[in-house]
């Protein structure tokens, strides 16, 4: 029996469409090449972005842009992104712009950039969007989710999370610090043509090497997500120590296990469904990516502003709409807030 929607259910529960079935298969068949091409537009040329833009553009035949605020470092990398995996190192010639209008109308828009950014940079980037254009968002923390569901830019808008590593060695070159699994979805029902255009942004992704599914329950895991990272990226901070190195030091494990635990008991109240023990995945995830930098730790050696208000301070906020205690977040925010304010001390 050839390659079909039910031996898929389970990475693609929202269901194919007859395109994107075929897609699949041709993908599963001919080793993730082949299919159509979509034009798309990658927004910020941090880490992930990055990784997105080199990964995407090496893949089939897509039409790759990266988007960058910055028209000075837009015109310094342009042509010449570069992605280390391993011991390589691998030149990507790829457009990179400050101009969403000599981009224009494209097929799929990935939003990279750090939360307390999302909102300018929706206004910013109005001019890549069509009635058809897919807007799919990745950001740390939960701080982004009611600029992005507000918008009108793209009111039908998915979020995703993802456990690809990389690190931003300098503009325009990234290092892939490990592989995981991507998941992207609706935070409400969407319209049957944006479901679509959804599975074939992830068949795309996996055929670049971002190994995506599509979920049901994307809002679950943005809170998985966020609990990982309050354990992690505020401590890494403080601490100023790779992911692995909190294992080590007593006080950091301590206070890590306390910031999960009390993230677990908002979610729980919140009636957010947390399917395994955060505190187990976060150790876990500080064991395989023992070397990686976190991207709050990398913000702050370069003396840039952090997440810390959409991750641990989003956190608290809600801890305080439904009155319970969260003091070890608060502490963490403290501690790191603490660090910013001497960044030029």
């Amino acid at each position: 029996m050839p390659l079909g929607c039910t031996e898929f259910t389970e990475f693609f529960p929202l269901g194919l469409c007859e395109l994107c079935e075929s897609l699949f298969i041709k993908i599963n068949t001919s080793g993730g090449s082949g299919f159509y091409p979509m034009k798309i537009a990658i927004i910020g040329p941090g880490a992930l972005g990055l990784l997105l833009a080199t990964s995407l553009a090496g893949a089939n035949e897509n039409t790759v842009w990266l988007l960058d605020h910055s028209p000075e470092r837009a015109a310094a990398i342009n042509g010449k992104l570069l992605l280390n995996i391993d011991d390589q190192e691998f030149s990507v010639p790829l457009p990179v712009t400050s101009n969403p209008e000599a981009i224009g109308k494209t097929d799929l828009v990935l939003l990279c950039v750090k939360s307390m950014d999302v909102a300018p940079a929706l206004q910013h980037i109005a001019p890549l969007f069509s009635r058809n254009t897919l807007l799919i968002t990745f950001q740390n923390g939960i701080g982004h989710i009611d600029p992005v569901a507000n918008s009108t830019i793209a009111p039908q808008a998915a979020f995703g999370v993802t456990s690809q590593g990389a690190t931003l060695i300098a503009p325009g070159q990234v290092r892939h610090g490990g592989t995981g699994l991507t998941k992207i979805g609706f935070l409400r029902p969407a319209d049957p043509h944006l479901h679509q255009q959804l599975n074939t942004a992830a068949l795309i992704l996996t055929a670049s090497g971002f190994e995506t599914v599509t979920v049901n329950n994307i809002q679950d895991h943005l809170w998985g997500k966020l609990l990982i990272n309050i354990g992690i990226n505020a401590l890494t901070v403080i601490h100023d120590c790779p992911n692995g190195k909190l294992l080590d030091i007593p006080e950091a494990r301590e206070a890590l296990i306390a910031a999960v635990q009390e993230g677990e008991k908002v979610a729980r109240t919140l009636g957010i469904h947390i399917e395994n023990n955060p505190v187990d995945l976060t150790l876990g995830v500080c064991r395989t990516t023992a070397a990686n930098i976190s991207s709050m730790l990398q913000d702050a050696r370069r003396k840039r502003p952090t997440e810390i208000d959409a991750i641990n301070g989003a956190l608290v906020e809600k801890a305080r709409k439904l009155s319970l205690n969260v003091p070890v977040n608060e502490d963490l925010i403290k501690k790191v807030k603490e660090i910013q304010a001497h960044y030029h001390g």
